[in-house]
């Protein structure tokens, strides 16, 4: 587990030996079975995850109706990220789509390695830039481009969810109906 950590790290990371070696201990690995969830709207989160098999959901839910924020998948961080910052519930749902396998860290362990050493506050700005742009992306793809094109760049950037992901869910993330979704798909393959 800690050499996954030091590997993934090390590719973009100027830290010392030692200090992969620091941070990577601090990560636990936690395993969850298709359908169980790692974050649960109304507790806190208190921990980041890294996720090294499976694909997970983060989903809002308002008066019974879900929807679709994000899809995670293999070497992506996973959290409730203003929950974690604020220390407050959180505001979403993060399920396993399927059996997933996570590397954890606790925000109040990234927290004391920041005190330590300099070298840390950037691995937990790099963890933030991460998550933050995958949902700026997000957001500017609702705001500007139509059904279509958000489905190319979501398969452009993550072909394999189509098989992994309920086309359902695929159309709550697009924001358009599942009937939509296959006339878009049917368009495409022709």
């Amino acid at each position: 587990m800690k050499e996954t950590i030091k590997l993934y790290f090390s590719n973009f990371l100027p830290l010392e030996n030692s200090d992969l070696e620091m941070f990577a201990g601090k990560f636990t690995s936690k395993h969850f079975k298709k359908g169980e969830y790692f974050i649960k709207e109304g507790n806190l989160s208190s921990e980041i995850g890294f996720i090294l098999k499976g694909c997970l959901v983060c989903v809002y839910n308002k008066e019974g109706v879900e929807f679709i924020d994000e899809f995670c998948m293999e070497n992506e961080f996973i959290s409730d990220y203003p929950s974690l910052l604020d220390n407050k519930p959180a505001e979403k749902d993060v399920k396993c789509l399927e059996d997933t396998e996570l590397l954890v860290v606790k925000a109040s362990d990234l927290n004391d390695l920041y005190n330590q050493k300099h070298s840390f506050e950037r691995v937990g700005r790099i963890i933030a830039e991460s998550l933050f742009k995958n949902w700026h992306q997000k957001a500017v793809s609702l705001m500007l481009d139509d059904a279509e094109t958000r489905y190319k760049k979501l398969i452009k950037n993550r072909p394999t969810l189509p098989q992994r992901v309920p086309q359902y869910l695929i159309a709550s993330y697009l924001n358009v109906t599942p009937e939509s979704l296959s006339r878009i798909r049917k368009k495409i393959s022709q």
